[in-house]
């Protein structure tokens, strides 16, 4: 199995956006396309749709709290909160994320797994952001 395929059968989402204005999706593997109904090429340099557009508008504040983390203290940070999947359904999800790192040190990006909690319910919770350690 190549990496690449690999990559595609893991049984989480892997995602890269890159650090812009717009968080552009850079790379979405398969199992994020079947976690939630959409097709990734979609999303892909916001063909049709941005991939923030997904959060639940409740839980932006936490998802922006993490990704202002990552993208200046170059931390690797979990959150906690929901998606919106294509059927409507609100997607209880861990965000695992760490900057993507350029030669010279600067943030290029943000490299993601995302862990779907539907049906494990002594892991979901009150959407969040675990703040790294000082």
């Amino acid at each position: 199995m190549s990496p690449e395929e690999l990559m595609h059968r893991l049984p989480v989402a892997v995602v890269c956006v890159a650090n812009d204005q717009h968080y552009t999706l850079k790379f979405a593997n398969a199992e994020g396309a079947a976690m939630l109904g959409y097709d990734p090429a979609d999303f892909i340099d916001n063909k049709r749709y941005a991939a923030f557009s997904l959060i639940h508008p409740d839980d932006l504040a936490v998802s922006d709290r993490q990704t202002d983390l990552i993208a200046h203290s170059g931390a690797k940070v979990m959150s906690r909160y929901r998606l919106v999947a294509a059927d409507g359904s609100l997607v209880p999800i861990l965000d695992i994320s760490r900057p993507a790192l350029a030669a010279d040190g600067t943030v290029y990006g943000l490299l993601s797994v995302i862990v779907d909690l539907r049906g494990a319910q002594d892991l979901q919770g009150p959407s969040k952001v675990f703040e790294p350690a000082a």
